[in-house]
């Protein structure tokens, strides 16, 4: 293909939509402004979702999570730790929203079954002994660094180029059409002409928008925080039995738990800040189905604002997990997608329906074919691309050590090193 494509924002939207925009045969450029995968993409609870927290309020986001856990659970199973997830009810209430999250989970194709609360604490000891129903639904953890390294791996594979350290500080339109971007490196600025922009910035959307001139869809900025405990209290993904809220979901992630996720808009994706209020009461709800909770010290706490699809009420929970690819030639500027949602696990699902939204602008057949991720670190070594090859074979003589469990994010980190200090600039 001739016509050059540029994808703005280096998170796993942007690297799935880069790589299958390669794949579809378009000269793509990705321009990311700090490193590849450093903010929502790597600051979030850290897990395949299985649909199940959407069954009863968000069908369509509970399908598409269900599908591309089954897909990811295969192309990318090294980065995947399947260690099953489980809805709890620790009120009478809540156990009678079982039902509904059943029914559900059943309408969406999602596995679901009840499960002896007798026999899940003797799994989980940690777990209040006020349980009073349990569910099992595939849950996962995803190492979300190392996959995302596995998907910019892949996509310099193909041909695209990465760009890092490269803020997008225009989006130039000429006559309703979009011309190019407008790019800043080291301080200093350059143009450069494409046929179609995607702009995958998630939240930072809306503030590049504006600064172009150009019409933003509605979104709803909502800032996610997470607290690491140091210490692994449970063995398995571990979620209320009720509607998503705050404090609701126990991630087992390495030798930590992951406590989230408080949900709060917010007006500037830039500036933000959490109020120790919300993260006392976010604890105090942890502490519900752990109580084990009260007695460990907070690790630390990270944030990031997500681009979430507005429905108008102006409240994050409300508001759909799906996605949206919107076509800015609807609004009398063509040649500019913004994708606005999605999580982490629909990433692939999005980047794939990027680059078939392209293919019907420009004409080709799009025949998507599934990466196999698995292998990507070391097709890429392969490749000749390798700039950091002393760093890999270092990480690997570890194999078959005491720790050769814990290689992948030191391969995934020199990965990453090679492809931003080949691409940067370029």
């Amino acid at each position: 293909m001739s016509e050059r494509i540029a994808v703005i924002g280096g998170g796993i939207t942007g690297l799935f939509s880069a790589m299958y925009l390669a794949q579809a045969g378009f000269e793509t450029r990705l321009f990311e402004r700090g490193n590849l995968a450093s903010e929502t993409s790597d600051k979030f609870h850290g897990m395949i979702h299985s649909g199940a927290r959407y069954a009863v309020n968000d069908p369509v986001s509970a399908k598409e999570c269900i599908s591309e856990n089954r897909i990811l659970s295969g192309i990318a199973s090294s980065f995947i730790d399947s260690s099953d997830g489980y809805f709890l009810a620790m009120s009478d209430q809540e156990a009678d929203f079982g039902d509904k999250l059943s029914s559900g989970c059943r309408s969406a194709g999602i596995p679901c079954t009840e499960e002896d609360t007798g026999d899940f604490l003797v799994l989980e000891p940690y777990v209040s002994r006020g349980l009073k129903r349990v569910m099992k639904v595939p849950d996962k953890v995803v190492h979300a660094f190392d996959l995302a390294a596995a998907v910019a791996a892949e996509t310099a594979l193909l041909g695209a180029t990465i760009a890092t350290n490269t803020e997008v500080t225009r989006i130039n339109v000429n006559d309703g059409t979009v011309t190019g971007l407008e790019l800043s490196e080291g301080g200093r600025k350059r143009l450069e002409n494409f046929d179609l922009v995607v702009n995958a910035a998630g939240p930072y959307i809306w503030n590049l928008l504006q600064k172009s001139g150009i019409r933003s869809p509605e979104i709803m900025p909502s800032l996610g925080s997470m607290i690491v405990y140091d210490g692994r209290v449970t063995n398995s993904v571990l979620n209320r039995m009720r509607m998503p809220s705050d404090g609701d979901i126990i991630v087992p992630y390495g030798s930590s738990s992951v406590l989230g996720t408080m949900a709060t808009v917010v007006e500037d994706a830039y500036s933000y800040t959490v109020e120790q209020e919300d993260i006392d009461s976010m604890q105090e709800e942890g502490a519900r189905m752990l109580p084990i909770l009260e007695r460990m010290p907070m690790k630390r706490l990270y944030s990031s604002v997500r681009p979430l699809i507005s429905d108008g009420s102006g409240d994050p929970r409300s508001a759909s997990r799906s996605f949206e690819i919107y076509d800015h030639s609807d609004a009398g500027c063509s040649g500019l997608l913004t994708i606005t949602g999605g999580k982490y696990t629909t990433g692939r699902l999005i980047g794939q329906e990027v680059a078939r939204k392209v293919c019907d602008i420009f004409g080709p057949d799009f025949n998507p074919a599934l990466p196999d991720l698995n292998t990507s670190y070391q097709r890429y070594r392969e490749s000749g691309m390798m700039s950091t090859e002393s760093i890999y074979d270092l990480v690997l003589s570890r194999s078959g050590t005491m720790d050769a469990e814990r290689l992948i994010p030191g391969l995934a980190l020199s990965v990453m090193a090679s492809i931003e200090g080949n691409r940067k600039g370029m």
